[in-house]
């Protein structure tokens, strides 16, 4: 075999095995795209979940907005790997939500807890939340200051769901004349704090159910206290008419003896 012959096959082998390590490369390439992809997809579903199904009273407005903008953020990667009309129109959609939430002086209105199931999930959003902004620091996206504030915020959350069912309930059994057992509701809700009795924003809340059951103690006993005097003045009226009644026999005795 010529010099010639083995230079060409040396080159052709070579070439084709270049060949191969391209398409490989650029296969792994397409590959690693997709994965990002799938994982920008799934973030998007993850924060948009935390904006819809978390209720607003465990929402303050800067935690909301962080989430916006970290969609946002997503939402410019994925353009950015995969070029789509559709995709540009959701984001600039998204953006016009941030800007009116953000001009917005109205205060969101608070989701009743009035469900055991629903305070369920809550919690399950609570501690997704919590491992989402781990997840954030280790990849540099939210410094260490502001997770402990938000981690520190979803473990008080995780308390005052509780008690905030026990109010509701405390609150439809007050409405319902149920005085009792709206006390016995409220002092539930007190204890569901307890773990967290030291926290300013739990003292606060304690308070305001003292302050209820106090108020509540007070129209018990003003309630017994009428009752009291209703029963009172109706024995007294009782009485008036047996005195009035045995009058009217002794009189009537009498002029029948009379007449005999």
């Amino acid at each position: 075999m010529s010099t010639v012959t083995i230079t060409v096959l040396l080159l052709v082998i070579g070439g084709f095995i270049t060949f191969a390590i391209v398409l490989q490369l650029k296969e792994q390439a397409r590959l690693e795209k997709l994965r990002k992809v799938a994982s920008l997809n799934n973030q998007l579903r993850q924060v948009r979940r935390y904006l819809d199904e978390m209720p607003p009273q465990y929402q303050p407005k800067d935690m909301r907005i962080w989430l916006f903008t970290r969609m946002l953020a997503i939402y410019d990667q994925l353009i950015s790997l995969q070029p789509d009309a559709s995709l540009k129109r959701r984001r600039n959609n998204l953006a016009e939500e941030l800007s009116e939430f953000q001009e917005s002086k109205q205060k969101r209105r608070a989701l009743p807890m009035n469900d055991e199931l629903k305070i369920i999930e809550v919690k399950r959003l609570f501690e997704s939340f919590k491992s989402f902004l781990v997840q954030s620091q280790k990849d540099k996206i939210i410094n260490s200051d502001v997770v402990h504030r938000y981690r520190k915020l979803m473990d008080f959350y995780h308390y005052k769901v509780n008690a905030d069912y026990h109010a509701y309930l405390a609150r439809r059994a007050f409405l319902s004349g149920q005085m009792e057992s709206a006390m016995d509701l409220y002092k539930e809700a007190i204890n569901q704090l307890n773990p967290i009795q030291d926290d300013l924003e739990a003292q606060s809340i304690i308070q305001k159910y003292t302050d209820l059951l106090q108020e509540i103690q007070q129209d018990l006993e003003l309630q017994q206290a009428e009752e009291e005097l209703i029963k009172s003045m109706e024995s007294e009226k009782e009485e008036e008419l047996d005195d009035e009644w045995n009058k009217f026999i002794e009189s009537s005795t009498f002029q029948e003896k009379k007449r005999f």
